[in-house]
């Protein structure tokens, strides 16, 4: 590409000569023919007037041949609008610079000349439309970017000689279009989702302008890149549906949190002032177990040391006792004929033990 730099404005002298050599080989024919043709009459006069007209017809061969060297003189005659610069190139090599105006070099194929825009600013647009530019970000989600790159020749040699200069269908220049999108990928896989969505859109810019101009200047391509304007930059279709359901999800889950915690909040003072309820019965039944223990141990010892000084009566007094206990609690009496005396039964307390069953009947 460095040799067969290409563009408007040459001369196209490649073609010129191989019809200007059959155009003249054409005529010489045709002259012939009508030489032929007065020869083929006889006599004198005829015989002049053959001679005369191969003088015509080496008159008019001059003719033409002058004709095509003023056209091919022409050749190297040559307009440069404004805005724009020619590089002439002299048998395939860069020569000089031309600037606006009417310019003259040398015919083809010496001197050809190539026109170039310069200090113009020419917009390149990525993604958009129908197309997708779906790129990976840092925090490995999937986004769709479309951006315009705006950029300048400003040394025409360089980006006539270093730069393969395709342009696509839409006239756009491969070569800036794909190291401005190798530049974006670099940059927004090393971004996350939000920020080129919101607040970072400017950072991502300088930071692909930047990339894009030290990757342009280490191929000495003669352009500067002006600036990056991101159009657009949102998750594609596809992934709409699913983040919607993820945001979904998690707004659930904050919901289910919120409530576990409310519930905890309720349910934790509750059950720890239970069992502080129980640990205080505890406490009681056991300081009552242990005071009552204690108590029937007190009189343990007590009925102990009045047995062991008087085990008769002790035995008996507590014979006694234990009958009343036992025999206080039921409805009949026992008389002992040994007595010899008349007994007198309780009636009062009689009536009262058989009146109280019936009420609570």
């Amino acid at each position: 590409p460095g040799n067969k730099p290409g563009g408007g404005g040459s001369g196209g002298g490649g073609k010129d000569r191989p019809d200007l050599e059959e155009t003249l080989r054409r005529m010489q024919e045709r002259f012939k023919r009508k030489d032929g043709g007065g020869n083929g009459g006889g006599g004198f006069g005829r015989g002049g007037a053959g001679s005369g007209g191969r003088g015509f017809g080496m008159a008019g061969l001059i003719i033409i041949l002058a004709i095509g060297v003023v056209g091919w003189l022409f050749t190297g005659i040559y307009q440069v609008n404004e805005q724009e610069r020619a590089v002439v190139l002299r048998f395939g090599t860069f020569h000089r610079y031309e600037e606006p105006g009417f310019r003259i070099r040398l015919p083809n194929p010496i001197e050809r000349h190539i026109v170039v825009p310069v200090n113009t600013e020419i917009r390149t647009e990525i993604g958009g439309g129908n197309s997708s530019n779906l790129m990976l970000t840092g925090d490995e989600n999937i986004i769709d970017i479309d951006f315009v790159i705006n950029w300048r020749v400003y040394e025409p040699r360089d980006y006539l000689f270093n730069v393969v200069d395709v342009e696509n269908s839409s006239g756009t220049n491969v070569l800036i279009e794909q190291i401005g999108e190798s530049a974006m990928r670099e940059v927004v896989g090393t971004s996350a989702f939000e920020p080129i969505t919101t607040t970072g859109r400017t950072v991502v810019e300088t930071r692909t302008r930047d990339l894009m101009q030290q990757t342009l200047n280490s191929y000495k391509a003669g352009v500067e890149i002006i600036s990056i304007s991101l159009r657009a930059a949102s998750a594609p279709e596809e992934v709409v549906s699913v983040q919607r359901e993820v945001s979904s999800a998690e707004q659930d889950k904050a919901k289910r949190e919120a409530e576990a915690i409310a519930y905890r909040n309720k349910v934790v003072p509750e059950a720890e002032g239970q069992a502080q309820r129980v640990i205080q019965e505890a406490e009681g039944y056991k300081a009552a177990s242990v005071a009552n223990s204690r108590g029937e141990a007190d009189r343990f010892n007590l009925v102990y040391d009045q047995y062991r000084s008087a085990p008769r009566v002790t035995r008996e007094r507590m014979f006694i006792e234990t009958m009343e206990r036992v025999l206080g609690r039921t409805d009949q009496i026992i008389l002992d004929n040994k007595a010899g005396a008349v007994p007198i039964l309780p009636l009062d307390q009689l009536r009262g033990r058989q009146q109280t069953p019936a009420q609570g009947q």
